[in-house]
């Protein structure tokens, strides 16, 4: 006897719908392909692949390049002022001790690294050592150090009251308190050296060759944007820029606008002319199965795929994370010591943020990144992610920055846009 073939079967080869119906499935997976191949960098992506994502390509290099500045530097003779005296960026950068790598050396090469000598002359460098025991750190007696810092602070030891409590925290291992004190003591620093600009770096970043040229143009555009503004961002990690839950009735609305639009073209199409092709059949599967597949396809890929955000500079008040590299206006930056001194305790980046919502404090950011944060271990401490063999501090990252070369963005003069 010879098997009937069923008659579904039958009818998904030789009818019009069934066939669509086929077509459709083969390209919807063609297309799942194609996004785990195209998006697997988006961390908001669903095709997101970590163990691909988090590869250091851009950034080992400029690790290297900031390496080989710090060898050289140690074998050269400091040029005093190493900064002329119309200062126009104060560039702070506090470090300790880490477990394993040093990642301040790196950090700090690739600031300097590919600076013109006018543009190094417009920078005035310090770097803290946070330590009350200075000779802790393996840099500080290191020849890179003085020979390319116009300042190196450490603790002032006659303040014996603040000094004993910085030895409790150092001892507590009160990252909380001992972190704000720091961010304070290198900012009221760098105000004093009257630069109109105050950039706050931390010491397991790496930055973009011709960093400072973008940085001064991107801050020119804010200035042209807002008079009252909080910081410029160097740093930021697009974990947070999904489709936020917050937008999700937006995005619901949406989606059933697209459907009964699809609806509606379907049905006046078979009214003015394919009244024999569109069946019910055929406007059905298409509203209810094709177009809402393709609609979460479209949020399956990812908010930054399907909306990337465009090169410029960008007002970021939410979801931007961390504090990594920030840039203040110098009278900001006051106001910022005095708000932290206020809160004594707490992380940096999530003092300001509040403060900002609070006071309608307009917030920028480079796009893309001007730093990468490149550190495997906090200095609060390490946790892990969950699900994945990496730190927190790993996964602090920002995916576009190490396509700089891939894009040809890596030329030290660009353009800036709004």
């Amino acid at each position: 006897m010879r098997s009937e073939t069923p008659i579904y079967m039958h009818r998904l080869v030789t009818t019009v719908a069934g066939r669509t119906l086929l077509s459709f499935l083969l390209l919807y997976l063609l297309l799942i392909q194609l996004c785990r191949h195209a998006f697997y960098r988006d961390p908001t992506s669903a095709f997101f692949d970590p163990s691909r994502a988090y590869e250091h390509v851009y950034s080992v290099q400029r690790q290297r390049q900031a390496n080989d500045f710090i060898h050289a530097a140690n074998s050269s003779v400091k040029k005093n002022p190493l900064s002329g005296p119309q200062t126009t960026m104060c560039l702070g950068i506090a470090t300790v001790e880490r477990p394993d790598e040093q990642y301040v050396r790196p950090a700090f090469g690739s600031l300097l690294d590919g600076l013109a000598e006018d543009e190094r002359k417009h920078i005035h460098t310090v770097v803290l050592i946070g330590h009350t025991d200075p000779q802790q750190h393996p840099i500080y007696h290191e020849t890179w150090l003085e020979n390319t810092s116009d300042k190196v602070l450490t603790y002032d030891t006659s303040n014996t009251t603040q000094f004993d409590l910085l030895v409790k925290w150092e001892k507590d291992k009160d990252y909380r308190r001992k972190a704000i004190y720091d961010y304070i003591y290198l900012l009221e620093t760098c105000i004093q050296s009257g630069a109109a600009w105050i950039t706050m770096v931390e010491d397991d970043t790496v930055a973009v060759k011709g960093w400072y040229p973008r940085a001064m143009a991107a801050l020119d555009v804010a200035d042209s944007k807002s008079t009252d503004w909080l910081y410029l961002r160097l740093f930021f990690t697009e974990k947070f820029f999904g489709w936020n839950s917050e937008f999700w009735p937006t995005y619901v609305l949406c989606s059933v606008f697209i459907v009964v639009a699809v609806a509606v073209l379907l049905l006046a199409l078979r009214r003015l002319r394919y009244h024999t092709l569109i069946s019910d059949w055929v406007i059905l599967t298409a509203c209810f199965i094709y177009t809402p597949a393709f609609i979460l396809l479209y949020f399956m890929a990812g908010k930054l795929s399907m909306r990337p955000l465009p090169p410029g500079v960008h007002e970021m008040p939410n979801y931007g994370c961390c504090a990594q590299g920030m840039i203040f206006p110098s009278p900001v930056a006051t106001r910022v010591a005095d708000k932290l001194r206020q809160k004594e305790v707490g992380f940096v980046d999530m003092i300001l943020e509040a403060w900002a919502n609070e006071e309608k404090l307009t917030r920028f950011a480079v796009v893309p990144s001007l730093l990468q944060h490149v550190g495997g271990h906090s200095s609060k401490g390490d946790d892990f992610a969950p699900a994945q063999p990496m730190s927190v501090a790993e996964t602090i990252f920002n995916f576009g920055f190490e396509l700089y070369e891939q894009r040809g963005e890596h030329v030290i003069h660009p353009t800036i846009n709004g």
